[in-house]
């Protein structure tokens, strides 16, 4: 019997290929960015953890939300050697992290399905700073992936500031919510 696999998350590394969560291997799975071929399984996370989002930082690491264990990990970009649990578990009230995702202001933003929110660390630390969205604002129910623009053709009334899209995943919800905030120098 074989299992089927769970991609949740996935991006491109700046060698252009493609990293992708494989939520019951507890892995990261590396893929050709051009031919979709496998190359290999970059990391190996502990069983059960279920990573889900996944993405890399300004520093080239690989940051990995981790489902049932509730924090995000740091893996070397370049080897998927382990570096450190960059966010501990449960930090800021940290509940089923979906997509970790550093933010034009270098802060790591995390989308929290369980608790419903988008937390705020530093992304220099991983030292919880706020809840950036609350549960509940604007309707957010089910805090999904997670996407910054600065591109006003992307969200009506931009200003050219930082706009943040907390997208629902929970049974198909298509609420979308925007929070606005000055891009900072």
């Amino acid at each position: 019997m074989q299992i089927a696999h769970l991609h949740n998350g996935l991006s491109f590394g700046s060698d252009g290929n493609l990293y992708v969560s494989s939520s019951l291997t507890d892995s990261v799975l590396r893929y050709n960015g051009q031919t979709g071929a496998f190359i290999d399984t970059f990391a190996t996370e502990e069983k059960g953890s279920e990573p889900d989002g996944l993405s890399f930082g300004p520093d080239g690491n690989l940051y990995i939300a981790n489902f049932r264990t509730n924090n995000i990990l740091r893996y070397n970009g370049k080897t998927g050697a382990f570096i450190d649990t960059f966010v501990p578990s449960g930090s800021g009230g940290l509940n089923g992290p979906v997509k970790p995702i550093f933010g034009t202001d270098g802060n790591l933003y995390v989308s929290g399905l369980n608790s419903n929110n988008i937390l705020r660390y530093d992304g220099k630390t991983g030292a919880f700073i706020d809840t950036f969205i609350p549960a509940g604002r604007g309707g957010l129910n089910g805090a999904g992936f997670l996407a910054f623009t600065e591109d006003s053709t992307v969200i009506p009334e931009s200003r050219m500031g930082l706009a943040v899209l907390a997208l629902g995943t929970v049974l198909g919800t298509s609420k979308v919510l925007s929070r606005k905030q000055k891009a900072r120098s």
